[in-house]
């Protein structure tokens, strides 16, 4: 849909498509969605709707009567619910929309499960071992579901597992980072082989060649090394940190891959707002005086500099990739 967009775009403004003829273009190209596209949307939004408020609606009304109802009518209730989505995932077509819905349903009730058995029988396990668990015992619907969201369901209660982990025990990277930051280096390393593995195994595998998953994947290590960068510069430590060359190489990455290789404006727009980020407060902290109005009138000139440059280089970048 994009491709053909861009295409169209590209040809209106070589003239090679006359005024009068855009509306017919548009219609055979199927850019503009047609009543039927829009009831397919429509339908899918209910359905993703209706399944997140159902699942919210069994947990809130079992906490809400928690003192009324016994155990066997809380268990009863949740686990009929998770049958019941098992069921309606295999009663409908395995590569829908109701299959993924019934499958996200079910992961749902499954968390819903553990934790009401650990609240009810008082397991003491640790915080972290819910969502550890809750996710290994996810993994094989995973698997077979072979669709993104519940993918990325389960590297959210992964790194979930890690941050509580990581209050109870011991980080392993503590040995090499200080310990206030050994957190983010952990998810920053979590979160960088995540997007790499997923970038790798898309080219083959259909159902990992969503773009939306792949760039929450990239802002969410994009995000994790900004703020080791941002920690760096806050503490005054950035010359000697190992977050500079780290982030460095990241954002050559993403430039290589997104722009080299391929064109993607989004990945490009946050390595963008990260460099923006990371200059200004490098600047507003390290070399300029914070209580001058004259630093503060330099600072918003840079802001408004390094926006409108930012801007008109993925503008040019966007007239590229139409060529």
């Amino acid at each position: 849909m994009e491709s053909c967009r861009d295409e169209l775009i590209s040809l209106i403004e070589h003239s090679d498509i006359t005024a009068e003829n855009i509306d017919e273009v548009v219609i055979l190209a199927k850019i503009k969605p047609t009543t039927n596209a829009w009831l397919v949307f429509i339908n899918n939004l209910f359905l993703w709707l209706g399944c997140i408020a159902l699942s919210l609606s069994v947990i809130f009304f079992i906490a809400f009567n928690w003192t009324k109802m016994g155990r066997f009518a809380k268990f009863t209730l949740v686990e009929f619910a998770l049958i019941l989505a098992i069921v309606a995932y295999l009663k409908v077509k395995l590569t829908s929309v109701a299959s993924s819905a019934a499958l996200i349903f079910a992961t749902f009730m499954l968390g819903a499960l553990m934790a009401l058995f650990g609240q009810t029988y008082q397991t003491g396990a640790d915080p972290w071992q819910l969502f550890f668990n809750w996710a290994l015992l996810m993994t094989p619907w995973a698997i077979i579901g072979r669709f993104a969201s519940i993918w990325i369901i389960w590297l959210v209660l992964i790194n979930l597992s890690i941050a509580l982990y990581c209050d109870v025990y011991l980080n392993p990277l503590s040995l090499i980072f200080a310990s206030k930051i050994n957190l983010a280096w952990t998810f920053f390393s979590f979160h960088v082989l995540s997007f790499m593995t997923w970038y790798l195994l898309s080219p083959s595998i259909v159902w990992m060649q969503k773009q939306w998953a792949i760039r929450i994947l990239a802002l969410s290590a994009g995000i994790s090394i900004t703020h080791l960068m941002l920690s760096a510069i806050f503490d005054h430590g950035i010359t000697n940190s190992l977050a500079l060359p780290v982030w460095v190489m990241f954002f050559a990455t993403i430039y290589w891959l997104y722009r080299k290789r391929s064109i993607d404006l989004f990945m490009l727009a946050g390595a963008c707002l990260s460099g923006m980020l990371v200059t200004i407060l490098f600047l507003g902290t390290s070399v300029l005086e914070p209580d001058d109005p004259g630093s503060l009138l330099v600072l918003a000139m840079v802001v408004i500099g390094l926006g409108v440059a930012s801007a008109f280089w993925l503008k040019k970048v966007q007239l590229e990739s139409q060529l």
